[in-house]
């Protein structure tokens, strides 16, 4: 892998190298860890749109589908508005949200940390999304947006690969509305079963219903902490091996 030297002192360079070739954990802060592993990210993009999607070319055609209807894990939450503002929260360069929902009118806004390396990608295979991801970190969400500002907060297989889940997260629900969710759609432990290589630094579990934010030296039950600020449901569905959690933002 090669690294851009810029912005980084040297004792930052060295305690990656050393970490790396000796296979140790040390002190290094989150965000300077997921900097330096962002281009496994941007490879497996630049790949998954050569190859029209990998593994995974069902869905890939879908991300491109403009009359591809809104999935009712997303719908079954909204409110009943006659407009109904979505944020997508970790993107990438394609939604994965439905654009079509018959009993309202979408808006929805894309934000992905790597939208500008996105877009080169987008541009190098001539591809056009029907939704432009915007860049904005979801650590940062209310730098860009007034808080209360959407009726549904989303976000798919990403936070867990953020420097920081538990501020992501809480950034999602001060830009939620009250009484609207934020659902998170996430791999259950994918830290651990990818052995804790590259972006893969967090784990999201369920315990006995309550959702736990784990790393190697860091946890917490999100469901407990915040029971002040949100309502959580969360259930691991062992058909689509995936963690459903759904926080609904109290009134203040």
């Amino acid at each position: 892998m090669k690294f851009k030297l810029s912005g980084y002192s040297i004792m930052e360079l060295l305690l990656i190298f050393v970490e790396r070739k000796l296979r140790l954990r040390l002190p290094i802060s989150s965000k300077l860890r997921w900097k330096f592993n962002i281009s496994s990210e941007i490879r497996f993009w630049d790949k998954c749109i050569r190859t029209n999607g990998l593994i995974w070319p069902d869905e890939f055609r879908l991300r491109l589908d403009p009359k591809l209807q809104l999935q009712n894990e997303i719908a079954i939450l909204l409110p009943n508005n006659n407009e109904v503002t979505i944020l997508d929260v970790g993107a990438g360069p394609l939604t994965y949200i439905g654009k079509i929902y018959n009993k309202a009118k979408l808006k929805i806004i894309a934000v992905d940390p790597l939208a500008d390396e996105y877009d080169k990608i987008l541009s190098k295979y001539s591809l056009t999304p029907l939704i432009h991801t915007e860049k904005l970190e979801a650590e940062k969400l209310t730098q860009r947006f007034v808080e209360n500002s959407f009726d549904f907060v989303f976000a798919r297989n990403c936070i867990d690969h953020s420097y920081s889940p538990e501020n992501a997260i809480l950034e999602m629900l001060k830009v939620a509305k009250e009484s609207c969710y934020v659902l998170l759609l996430h791999r259950p432990n994918e830290a651990e079963q990818e052995n804790w290589r590259g972006l893969h630094q967090w784990n999201f579990s369920s315990e006995n219903g309550d959702f736990i934010i784990s790393s190697k030296n860091y946890k917490i039950n999100f469901s407990k902490k915040y029971s002040n600020l949100c309502k959580v449901e969360c259930r691991y569905d062992k058909a689509d091996d995936m963690l459903y959690t759904q926080l609904l933002k109290m009134k203040s």
